[in-house]
């Protein structure tokens, strides 16, 4: 009977490790298996992934490139309005010079004529009294193109109104009529450079 047990539970000992080892096999295959799907898995993710990536940075350049060609567009607009307005203002300087120069011909031309006739129709509102130069310097004859290197000559004691003699105006404001002894002149006040010299203009 003991023997009869024994053998039993030998048995009992054999047949499971048996199926163990027919099992083995088979796990060993479906864990292989479900590890190959498991990376295709993976892998398909990851090309879905890098895809995406790709569409984005695909969008992200063309963004970029359509964003540089609006302001590519946007500087020729902006630089073709800085010429336009930078040409229309140098002609417009250029017009307005040359209807200075052309106003300050005629009207030298005119005043010349006016403020001599004027001293002749009003002799008295040419006497200025007594002129007395800066302290330190004395009256010399000058002519067109010398200089006054002090600019106490132009001090506003030396102005000669225009309007009240009929002289040309000035054609820029750097420019002014001054009194030197009897005679008036029209200066460049920057260089002191002697531009028109009418003598022995007050009596």
């Amino acid at each position: 009977m003991r023997n009869v047990l024994m053998l039993a539970a030998a048995a009992g000992l054999v047949l499971p490790a048996a199926a163990q080892a027919q099992r083995g096999p088979e796990l060993r295959q479906q864990e292989r298996a479900e590890g190959y799907a498991q990376a295709r898995a993976e892998a398909r993710q990851d090309r879905r992934q890098d895809r995406r990536e790709d569409r984005r940075e695909v969008r992200e350049e063309r963004r970029d490139v359509r964003q540089d060609r609006r302001e590519d567009r946007r500087e020729v607009r902006q630089d073709a309005r800085h010429d336009a307005y930078r040409d229309a203002r140098q002609d417009a300087r250029r017009d307005a010079r040359q209807d200075a120069r052309r106003d300050y011909r005629r009207d030298q031309r005119r005043a010349y004529r006016d403020w001599r006739a004027y001293r002749q129709a009003d002799r008295y509102a040419f006497r200025r009294g007594a002129y007395y130069a800066p302290r330190g310097y004395s009256y010399h004859r000058l002519s067109v193109g010398e200089r006054l290197f002090a600019n106490v000559f132009w001090g506003q004691r030396y102005w000669v109104d225009p309007y009240e003699y009929y002289l040309p105006q000035p054609r820029y404001g750097y420019q002014r009529w001054i009194r030197y002894g009897n005679d008036v002149l029209l200066i460049d006040t920057r260089s002191g450079r002697v531009l028109v010299v009418y003598d022995n203009f007050f009596w």
